[in-house]
């Protein structure tokens, strides 16, 4: 087959995305959902979307493809990513979820899964579709399938809220920062559930994201938010990506929370319920997080970058959570997929035991913040493997304690250590560092940037 768009950009390690339309467009969409039923042979999936603008138009092509094929479809509309896995999960379905997570406005794309939320990777699935639509190898269905619309927000926060004792929350006052994505979902029917107050900002759905770039975890979108906490007293602050997947956290006085805190702050409630757990981390992870499980009991697990390789890893070996630099946090309860709002409930349960004690939310998570992590640097490539191998070459020229090839290399130079790596979902190399001094981890950051820069081009 001949498609318009550049698929084989598109189609990434973990999921399909792009730029929309010259990568992904409705054409290939349609043929993906045709190859995504024919493949596996699914009679009935689930389909959810974001707010994107491009989102309308896929969404009606991935509808066509899979009922021309003869599957049913659950429509279950505009939905944050960890939607799409509850309803994976409790319908036991297939599905997808059309956005592009927190890529830039002119991106799209697909999140695939089998039933039980269990996402499709090049190795695991879209490898196997990518094959079929190159050989246009599809039949027409007998009949075709029907749509049938479901409307899943209630379930789904009977879910997350089941058991939870929300009274203890009465009394505190939270800013969000929903940066016009698919929070605003959730977040309306969430606050009407909690007896704190949740004060929105960028509560409106828009694809153009007209306030702030989608990625929570970066200072520069976290201005707002941070101006926020120091005009009003606020307990502290959270912040969401487009498809509301991703959760960061800042302190009440706007200072930005390296997810490995929240991480460890989770980590350590859950492993006093199961001591000795397994718990999920990766080479982007800061080390304290690592040392957090490890204090408390639990077993560390080294998993690749990316939350399909993260829950692949969970599946595999059992682990009760886990958590990406990103802010990606997973739960094996949530069908070892990533839940914000059980990460918001499990830190304010922690918030809540420690308001107690009269201390504030950065005295909180103060014990945690031992090292100083660099934001990511992405560098722009177009051939990764070539980039990665003189990088390589590189490193081992260095005075090195140890380089650990996993995931691209883990790099440890004793004093300041951190990561080299490919990135997932973009023709790049992501590099981040860590130390107990700050200027050190930037320098040895800076320096191999410049490296890569010089070998990209």
């Amino acid at each position: 087959m001949k498609l318009q768009a550049d698929y084989t950009r598109a189609f990434k390690a973990a999921d399909i995305r792009g730029i929309y339309p010259t990568e992904i467009d409705e054409e290939l969409v349609y043929f993906v959902a045709r190859a995504f039923v024919e493949e596996f042979g699914y009679k009935k999936i689930v389909v959810g979307r974001d707010m994107r603008l491009s989102t309308p138009k896929l969404h009606e092509a991935f509808l066509k493809g899979a009922t021309d094929s003869g599957a049913d479809v659950v429509d279950i509309g505009l939905v944050h990513s960890p939607g799409l896995y509850f309803a994976s999960g409790t319908m036991d379905l297939p599905g997808v979820v059309i956005t592009a997570s927190h890529s830039p406005k002119d991106f799209n794309g697909l999140k695939l899964v089998h039933a039980q939320a269990i996402p499709l990777t090049e190795k695991q699935g879209l490898g196997q579709l990518r094959r079929r639509i190159e050989k246009g190898n599809f039949t027409d269905a007998k009949k075709r399938g029907k749509i049938k619309e479901k409307d899943i927000i209630k379930s789904y926060l009977k879910f997350v809220l089941k058991g939870y004792d929300v009274k203890k929350l009465s009394g505190l006052k939270i800013a969000a920062d929903a940066g016009n994505g698919m929070a605003n979902a959730f977040l309306p029917q969430l606050q009407q559930k909690l007896p704190m107050k949740l004060d929105v900002m960028f509560s409106k759905l828009d694809g153009r994201f007209p306030n702030r770039e989608s990625d929570p975890t970066l200072t520069d979108n976290q201005k707002q938010l941070h101006k926020r906490l120091n005009w009003r007293k606020y307990d502290f602050g959270i912040s969401f990506d487009g498809d509301s997947d991703r959760i960061a956290f800042l302190d009440e006085k706007g200072r930005n929370i390296n997810s490995a805190v929240i991480g460890a702050l989770v980590a350590k409630r859950l492993l006093l319920k199961e001591p000795k757990a397994k718990v999920a981390y990766t080479g982007l992870t800061s080390r304290s997080y690592e040392e957090a499980i490890l204090a408390a009991g639990g077993k560390p697990v080294l998993t690749r970058v990316g939350h399909a390789f993260v829950k692949e890893t969970m599946r595999k070996k059992e682990a009760v959570f886990g958590c990406e630099h990103s802010g990606h946090f997973f739960f094996r309860d949530y069908f070892y997929t990533d839940s914000v709002v059980l990460t918001l409930l499990e830190v304010l349960d922690a918030y809540v035991e420690t308001r107690k004690e009269g201390k504030t939310f950065g005295e909180m998570v103060e014990p945690y913040l031992v090292y100083k992590q660099t934001e990511d640097i992405v560098v722009k490539v177009e051939d990764k493997k070539l980039v990665m191998d003189k990088t390589e070459k590189y490193l081992r020229s260095l005075k090195l304690s140890k380089l650990r090839k996993f995931d691209g290399f883990i790099v440890d130079f004793g004093d300041v250590w951190g990561m080299v790596k490919p990135s997932v979902t973009e023709f790049a190399v992501k590099i981040m560092f860590e130390s107990t001094d700050k200027k050190l981890a930037l320098k040895t950051q800076k320096d191999i940037v410049k490296f890569v820069k010089s070998v990209a081009k």
